[in-house]
Formats: structure tokens, C-alpha cells, sequence
């Protein structure tokens, strides 16, 4: 789901970038700060993964984790790249030079883009079979929750609303039922509200019913 949640991120951002008119400081200060969340938010990712993640399977295939710790350093290298764009965009004096800027932050942002997407579906093939091989469905919810853990409450709820704009109806149906069956009430109902803004529209109302008719068996003693 955080995969989910940071490619529909990427998306929403490319989007914004190339139709943001970079002559216009107030509209290209709105992309730009856009475009940080997302830089923030993948080395965040990143960190939970070399801090949590990765020391549990280094032992099993230490180039193929090397590899990957290697990536996260060259994430970190893009995202400082588009942040020095942003200070030459600031410096700029004239409209036309904003434009000009704002399109090489535009092309530095697709590769960005793409470089997190290669990456991404790198550790969803090649990570999860590690993963997999070695540890029990039990074991790697464990793992999870050890992340989970790790985040603030305001980065979680900001991860859940992008969450539920990526996923489908049986990703939220099955992830809000887990929700209901395991978290305190108030942690479901928080969670529940935001639903109403940030749940696909075409199936928001067909999951919210379901979740709501679903009854959480009764502990038995």
C-alpha cells in the first residue's frame, strides 16, 4: 500500500509540474512545495527500510541489499538536485528565466520520477521473493508493524488519505475491516472519517457500507 500511496503521489505531482505556468511565483511556490512533500516522504520510506527492513534479510543476499541501499543513496542525490533547482528558480529576475527554469525542474522531476518507479518495482519483485523464501506471513506483519510504529501520528494520517486515493475497493474494504477489528475505536473512527473526502468517489460509498455492516466478533473467554 505505501508503494500504492507514493506512486499516486509521483503522478499527482508530474501532473501539477506540467501544468504549473512557472512565470506565475505564487503557482510555481504551490508546485514546488508539492513536489518537497513528495522528496520528503520517499526519504522517509527510505529510511524506514535501511533502518528496519533491510538488517532482517542483509544476511540472505548481501549485494542484492547493497544494491538497494545504493539506490536509496542515489534517491537522496535526485532529491538534493531538485532542491538546488529550486534555489536557481528563487535567484531567478525575469518571467522568461522562471519559465526556462521551471522546465528543467519539470524534466529533473520525470527522472525522479522514474528512477523511484524502476526502484519501486525492483524491491516488489525482487525484495518480496526474498522476503518470502525466508520469513512466515506472521514474521514479515511483525516487520510491518515495527515500521508502522516508527511513524508520527500527523505522517500517518497524511500516508492514509494518499492510501486511500491508490487503492482499489477490496484494498480499502479488506484494510479498514483490519483497521475496525484491531485498533481502538477512536483510531477506526478518525480513520473512517477521512474516507468520506479522500475515498475514490466511484466506490466510496459501496466500501464505506460494507465496512460499516461489518460486526467484529466478539472476544470469547
Amino acid at each position: 500500500m505505501i508503494h500504492k500511496a507514493l506512486r499516486a503521489m509521483l503522478y499527482d505531482t508530474a501532473l501539477t509540474l506540467q501544468q504549473t505556468y512557472f512565470a506565475d511565483q505564487a503557482e510555481a511556490a504551490d508546485a514546488m512545495e508539492k513536489m518537497n512533500e513528495v522528496i520528503i516522504a520517499f526519504e522517509k520510506h527510505g529510511m524506514h527500510e535501511d533502518t528496519i527492513l533491510m538488517p532482517v534479510i542483509a544476511g540472505y543476499d548481501p549485494a542484492m541489499i547493497a544494491s538497494f541501499e545504493q539506490e536509496h543513496k542515489e534517491d537522496l542525490s535526485l532529491g538534493n538536485k531538485l532542491r538546488h533547482l529550486q534555489n536557481m528558480y528563487n535567484a531567478t529576475e525575469s518571467a522568461e528565466e522562471r519559465i526556462m527554469a521551471g522546465s528543467v525542474i519539470t524534466r529533473a522531476f520525470r527522472d525522479y520520477m522514474i528512477f523511484n518507479l524502476e526502484h519501486m518495482q525492483r524491491e516488489e519483485v525482487e525484495l518480496n521473493k526474498l522476503l518470502w523464501d525466508h520469513y512466515t506471513d506472521e514474521e514479515l506483519l511483525e516487520i510491518n508493524a515495527r515500521i508502522v510504529a516508527t511513524i508520527p501520528p500527523a505522517e500517518m494520517t497524511s500516508a492514509s488519505q494518499w492510501f486511500m486515493r491508490s487503492i482499489n475497493k477490496a484494498e480499502a474494504r479488506s484494510w479498514l475491516i483490519a483497521v475496525k477489528q484491531t485498533a481502538p475505536d477512536f483510531v477506526f473512527d478518525s480513520l473512517f472519517e477521512l474516507t468520506a473526502i479522500h475515498l475514490t468517489e466511484r466506490f466510496r460509498e459501496e466500501v464505506r457500507d460494507a465496512v460499516l455492516a461489518y460486526k467484529v466478533p466478539a472476544l470469547v473467554f
